[in-house]
């Protein structure tokens, strides 16, 4: 007895294809790359105009961002040196003025006076009233300077008379100053108070500043 194997079925036939499906996909393609251009022209336009646009650095800004680098940069001021500069240089010092050794009166009856000394005492010729002419005393045996009227020198404008208006003697009123070196070399400032030819007496008032320190 033979077997008998039946066919396999028939598979239905496959349903056409539709033609309006395909027409609309190529249509939305269309579509989308219409909008990708035109959503890319326009940020490209936003971006050359100056105007921030999303992920988009625009040139403009990068531009502007460079310049004020570069100004804030050249612009800057460096700093001197705090210790440099000729001013910072100290000033000469001046010559200081020396300590007034004595000062104070001394009554002379043709006599002179050592004003080296501390007080002064007789027996030098640094200041030597001796005689008078008339109203006025004459001073001996030393160099004088006459101080202008009214004034008071200090050491240095005294130091100053004496050196350069010295006067072997003099004749000096009452209320005049001189200028002088003594012996020892010291500046001293003496003023003829008052006078009194009759008894030979002449009042002094002495400054004697002491020695200045050499440098």
């Amino acid at each position: 007895m033979s077997s008998f194997t039946p066919p396999p079925p028939a598979r239905p036939p496959a349903p056409p294809r539709r033609q309006g499906d395909a027409g609309a996909a190529h249509k939305w393609q269309a579509i989308a790359a219409l909008i990708s251009a035109g959503v890319g022209a326009l940020t490209f336009a936003v971006g050359f105009i100056g105007l921030p646009a999303a992920g988009v650095t625009s040139p403009v800004a990068v531009r502007e961002t460079v310049t004020a680098t570069v100004s804030v940069t050249t612009t800057a001021t460096p700093q001197g040196n705090p210790g440099g500069g000729s001013g910072d240089r100290p000033s000469p010092q001046s010559e200081s003025e020396p300590e007034v050794q004595w000062s104070g009166p001394l009554l002379s009856q043709n006599q002179g006076f050592d004003l080296d000394l501390v007080p002064p005492a007789v027996g030098d010729d640094d200041i030597d009233p001796w005689g008078f002419d008339g109203q006025k005393v004459n001073l001996i045996y030393n160099n004088y300077a006459l101080v202008p009227e009214g004034e008071e020198p200090g050491f240095s404008e005294c130091k100053l008379l004496a050196t350069t208006k010295p006067q072997s003697s003099l004749s000096v009123g009452e209320g005049r100053s001189v200028c002088l070196f003594t012996d020892g070399g010291r500046v001293a400032l003496v003023r003829v108070d008052s006078l009194d030819p009759d008894s030979e007496i002449t009042n002094l008032t002495v400054k004697v500043w002491d020695k200045a320190s050499s440098a």
